[in-house]
């Protein structure tokens, strides 16, 4: 499992959006179904997807952001097969409000 991603936000929000693709490529005959993040000490934020490709955008909000170090979150990707059974992997990264133009930080699961 990799993560590429840059990241770009408004210092002055909290605000941030994490978003990309998800992919379920390394599993055999799989869709993606589910991103969901945790902030460490938070509660998860969950996208829910088609489940028609093996490789989908998802995107989803938080708040409250702290500037500087931001905060330790695990991004959770849920994949079915085509026999209805589920695979699913995990992603250490951090949410982070760094200087830039806009709110938007792109972390690429597969």
């Amino acid at each position: 499992m990799a993560a590429a991603g840059t990241a770009e936000a408004n210092p002055a929000s909290s605000r941030v959006k994490v978003g990309g693709t998800a992919s379920c490529e390394q599993f055999e005959d799989t869709t993606v179904t589910q991103v969901s993040i945790t902030p460490k000490g938070r509660s998860a934020k969950t996208a829910d997807l088609s489940g028609e490709d093996v490789t989908e955008t998802y995107s989803v909000t938080f708040t409250n952001i702290p500037k500087g170090k931001g905060l330790t979150a695990n991004a959770t990707v849920n994949c079915e097969d085509s026999e209805g059974q589920a695979h699913t992997y995990s992603k250490s990264f951090s949410i982070t409000r760094p200087a830039g133009t806009t709110e938007n930080q792109t972390l690429n699961l597969k």
